[in-house]
């Protein structure tokens, strides 16, 4: 588990944000679902989050990325922020809705977190997966309570 050394806020600079990046790779703080799909976390600021996860070793009898895929990647992102903008104040996710779009069969899924609402105990992020080419394949909603222990 990652604890992170300064919550991240408005005034968190570049410099600061790579930080929690590499922290949040380093060493399995994703959580062990995550390092099993290969999921990166690539990219953060106070109202968005993202990262990569590749297809090969996530697909389904098909040969498509597996929709849960879709769903670990979304919890993963939303979680992951709304973890990191609490303090590190324990999260768990209370509600979740996937819409999937469009199949995959490529190399590369990317996820995109961003915040539709930030309260004191409740944090709701909209995730879209694209593919290489930038287009959509799923919408993922999640809702994250935000509990008052710290991990």
């Amino acid at each position: 588990m990652v604890v992170p050394h300064a919550s991240l806020t408005e005034e968190t600079t570049e410099a600061e944000a790579l930080g929690m990046l590499e922290q949040i790779n380093a060493g399995g703080a994703g959580g062990g679902l995550a390092n099993r799909m290969g999921i990166v976390f690539t990219g953060i600021g106070y109202d968005w989050m993202s990262a990569t996860v590749p297809v090969e070793g996530n697909t389904q009898p098909m040969g498509l990325f597996h929709g849960g895929g879709h769903v670990v990647l979304a919890e993963s992102l939303a979680s992951m922020h709304s973890f990191l903008t609490s303090g590190g104040k324990n999260v768990v996710g209370v509600d979740l809705n996937a819409t999937h779009l469009r199949a995959m069969r490529g190399e590369l899924v990317t996820g995109r977190a961003e915040v539709l609402h930030r309260g004191r105990t409740l944090m709701s992020h909209e995730v879209r997966m694209t593919d290489e080419e930038g287009r959509l394949l799923s919408i993922v909603r999640i809702t994250n309570m935000i509990l008052a222990s710290k991990a």
